[in-house]
């Protein structure tokens, strides 16, 4: 009767405030009694920044006692008010577990994007500042830490990497990280990484600069080394896909090879790309339907911003569900595994939905 009960207290409180709870029908109440509330969030404290490289910016935060705690390798939403509404964007955790456990300190490296909505914010922070953050989320995480095991990561991947790296307390097996960079001076967590591998013999750091080593040797370097090892990718999706894909042609199994990456790779849609009618998608707001062409390339979030329609978003990676919505009928892909979904009604996050059949949407 449990399920029955909380389905009814769910829908008296949606019938009062048209909101899942009344902690946020009386949110705005709330605010005034404690300025920057939200529910389900937690308060983090700025303690320091310092630049890691020209672009990356490196945050510690002393995290609420309330806050769970994590995983090395998970990331969390900061959320910030910016012009009457609030934002979210993910960051992964840099700094090892240690430092949680010891302190309640977290640190964050976030790569500033000067003409984005919300890096420069960051940018902007005092010390003393407070800001929400969400509970750790995420799976990418060291499973099999008794395994000889190879890191692949590249650009603001090195993040959770570095955290599951400086968190390792019991080496009891080789590792090898790969860091993809343009030059040491683009290689933010170097120095802590490099003093890593100086005192544990077990550790080897390998730099890849880009800018004159082709990628393709560093394929080759991870094709010689990868009998019964694990493999964890983290970076531009697009690299990613194409470090992923030489592994797996090398006989290297899916289940040796673990992967968070940065953007969304975006699959060649099919099944349209020669039809003589243009897949179209009709948006529903406020009872209105407008109907817009799609550009099946793009995922249901951009191609609804470059029709006006400015539906909400978050992070634009499937991580906030902020640009959740109601699906009433046709079919999309998921960009981050491929999954298809079913023809009916059902929610969807725009941000990562693929535009496959014509396709009716609430927002």
């Amino acid at each position: 009767m449990k399920p029955f009960f909380s389905r009814l207290w769910r829908s008296f409180c949606l019938m009062l405030g048209n909101q899942s709870s009344l902690t946020l029908y009386f949110l705005p109440l709330l605010q005034r009694l404690w300025p920057g509330f939200l529910p389900g969030q937690y308060r983090a404290r700025l303690v320091g920044k310092q630049w890691q490289t020209a672009d990356m910016l490196q945050l510690s935060f002393q995290v609420s006692g309330r806050w769970p705690g994590f995983l090395p390798g998970q990331h969390l939403l900061i959320t910030l008010q910016h012009q009457g509404r609030y934002i979210s964007r993910p960051f992964s955790i840099c700094s090892p577990f240690s430092l949680w456990q010891s302190h309640r300190q977290i640190q964050l490296c976030c790569k500033i994007n000067s003409a984005g909505e919300f890096t420069p914010l960051l940018q902007q922070l005092q010390n003393g500042t407070v800001v929400n953050i969400s509970a750790a989320q995420g799976d990418f995480c060291r499973q099999q830490p008794t395994l000889p095991t190879l890191f692949v990561a590249a650009g603001s991947g090195i993040t959770p990497i570095a955290s599951m790296l400086l968190s390792q307390r019991h080496w009891l097996a080789p590792v090898t990280l790969y860091y993809r960079c343009r030059g040491s001076e683009n290689a933010a967590l170097l120095s802590e990484l490099t003093q890593l591998a100086a005192r544990q013999p077990l550790f080897s750091l390998m730099l890849s600069d880009s800018r004159t080593e082709p990628a393709e040797t560093l394929q080759q370097q991870l094709l010689t080394d990868s009998n019964d090892k694990q493999f964890y990718l983290c970076g531009p999706a697009a690299f990613m896909q194409q470090i992923r894909t030489a592994l797996l042609s090398s006989a290297v199994k899916p289940a040796q090879i673990q992967q968070e990456q940065f953007g969304l790779a975006m699959p060649l849609a099919t099944g349209h790309s020669n039809d003589a009618t243009p897949l179209t998608a009709s948006f529903i707001r406020a009872g209105i339907s407008t109907q817009v062409t799609l550009n099946p390339q793009q995922s249901l979030l951009q191609n609804a911003e470059q029709h006006g329609l400015a539906p909400r978003f978050g992070c634009r990676m499937g991580v906030c569900f902020q640009c959740v919505c109601d699906k009433v009928s046709g079919q999309v892909r998921d960009l981050r595994s491929g999954a298809l979904s079913g023809h009916g009604a059902e929610q969807i996050q725009l941000c990562v939905s693929q535009p496959v059949t014509e396709l009716v949407i609430k927002l």
